[in-house]
């Protein structure tokens, strides 16, 4: 193979990976909405809040987010959704650990951490986010609930 060619294809390759991780750089942490709308059980997630089993969701809206052990995002995603929580009239943050709930990674599809699913005052889900969740798109999901 000519010396020209292997560098054509090597460039290629070089800019395909380039637009793969801008493409994942610009979609990570921004809401996508879901058309189902599958209801979550409380019960199932087994999520406990301030030693206690989470039975209601939020009033207006409830953040699911699922971490897990090493997952290095996880703690200030769950920090800004726990600032959320305190100071937004109606918001519930729950978070679950899959570490060991593969069944809940495979029912949610969830391919990585933190995922927060955005569900209304009935447990439906509206929308979720994939990686860390931008203060941003979090405020315009509650914005979304308020009207």
């Amino acid at each position: 193979m000519p010396l020209e060619l292997r560098l054509i294809l090597l460039a290629a390759l070089v800019l395909a990976a380039l637009a793969a991780g801008i493409w994942f750089k610009l979609s990570n942490g921004r809401s996508k909405s879901v058309r189902a709308g599958e209801v979550v059980d409380l019960a199932e997630l087994g999520a406990v809040k301030d030693g206690e089993p989470v039975t209601r969701f939020g009033k207006k809206i409830t953040f699911l987010q699922f971490s897990s052990e090493f997952c290095s995002q996880c703690v200030s995603t769950a920090r800004t959704l726990r600032d959320l929580e305190l100071h937004g009239d109606g918001v519930l943050h729950i978070e679950v650990d899959i570490t060991n709930r593969l069944d809940l990674a495979k029912k949610f599809s969830i391919l990585q951490t933190p995922t927060t699913l955005v569900l209304d005052a009935q447990g439906r889900i509206t929308s979720r986010i994939g990686g860390a969740a931008r203060e941003q798109t979090l405020r315009d999901e509650i914005g979304l609930f308020e009207i």
